[in-house]
């Protein structure tokens, strides 16, 4: 699991980032990890660019964590890995929107990732514009799929 403390940490390091730097490190996210960036560029291809930026900037920032929190490298994650964490994702909210208010959230293997997400995504963006629920619904999943995939071994399992 990654800790609260890696994410902060990975938010700290980016903040510092010059505009080159990280531009070079995007470079470093989409040559490592071409099955995730193309995953997003896919399932935001008809929303407004500012989806798709942002969900390729938390997916970024997704990365830096569980790569600083990885002891060895980090593998590239294959498209079926991908196809199979979005199945788990689609499950997963499948059993809040059934559960309702009835019952508790189902557990994440990864809360601090995803509570970083939903924190992202409840702030303003650059603009001052806050996302629409349908947007931070659409993120949300892109990103949960992300987290999976990024934290999960080719079989499914816990890393």
């Amino acid at each position: 699991m990654i800790s609260s403390e890696l994410v902060d940490q990975a938010c700290v390091e980016v903040d510092g980032y010059t505009e080159d730097r990280m531009m070079s490190e995007f470079d470093t996210f989409f040559r490592e990890q071409p099955s995730i960036c193309d995953f997003i560029a896919e399932l935001t291809s008809e929303s407004s660019p500012k989806i798709q930026e942002l969900s390729l900037f938390l997916a970024y920032m997704v990365f830096k964590a569980v790569k600083m929190g990885q002891h060895e490298s980090l593998e590239m994650i294959t498209s079926q890995s991908i196809e199979a964490a979005y199945r788990e994702s689609e499950s997963w909210i499948d059993r809040i929107n059934q559960e309702g208010e009835r019952a508790p959230i189902p557990a994440d293997p990864e809360p601090h990732l995803v509570q970083y997400v939903i924190s992202e995504l409840n702030q303003p963006l650059e603009d001052g514009k806050v996302l629409e629920d349908e947007e931070k619904g659409e993120v949300f999943f892109v990103l949960k799929t992300v987290i999976s995939s990024l934290t999960r071994s080719p079989l499914g399992k816990d890393n």
